[in-house]
């Protein structure tokens, strides 16, 4: 069983790798900040209240875990928003405590993970998720713990599963809608 646990965060590392690399090589409309720094050390900035937005639970661990202890080595308060249990095979409640549990591996604290179950938000590839819901949903949580940077899925949902497509264009369309211009977004790649 830790060989798959091994390989599954090989993996991970392999493709944060590739992503960052590319993210910092080419711009994409809604995905990079003016500086071609990814959220440079808290010395040349001021720490950052970053929001990972995902799909389901395992996300975190399957395609961000790298990004997460970047951003928290750098000084950065790491928050999660997850848009639905994940109960495609009725596993939602394991799944759920499975994502607190990755949080508190990845010193993120309980109170900064929040895992929604709601009704429109149904893990499956025939679900259909309305990204008006998820900007507004996304919106809540930026108000909530000021948050000022995004991390999510590329317009492909990396993996290519419809709900993560669906999340990055819930948040581009977050991004579109703010007036402010003041949150910062970012996207895992997939080359």
């Amino acid at each position: 069983m830790a060989w798959i646990w091994m390989l599954s965060v090989a993996g991970a590392v392999l493709l944060w790798a590739v992503s960052l690399g590319r993210i910092l090589s080419s711009p994409t409309p809604y995905s990079l900040p003016p500086s071609p720094r990814f959220l440079p050390p808290l010395g040349d900035r001021r720490s950052r209240n970053v929001l990972l937005v995902l799909a389901h639970p395992d996300d975190e661990s399957m395609f961000f875990t790298p990004t997460i202890l970047f951003l928290k080595s750098k000084g950065h308060s790491i928050h999660v928003l997850c848009m639905s249990l994940g109960n495609a095979d009725g596993l939602g409640d394991t799944r759920k405590e499975e994502l607190y549990d990755a949080c508190a591996t990845l010193k993120i604290p309980a109170e900064q993970v929040s895992v929604l179950d709601h009704q429109k938000l149904q893990d499956g590839f025939h679900e259909k998720w309305d990204h008006g819901l998820l900007a507004e949903l996304a919106m809540e949580q930026i108000q909530l713990w000021d948050i000022d940077t995004i991390v999510t899925f590329d317009s492909y949902g990396v993996s290519g599963h419809p709900n993560h497509r669906d999340v990055h264009h819930g948040i581009c369309k977050l991004l579109h809608e703010n007036q402010q211009g003041n949150i910062e977004a970012w996207e895992l790649e997939l080359t």
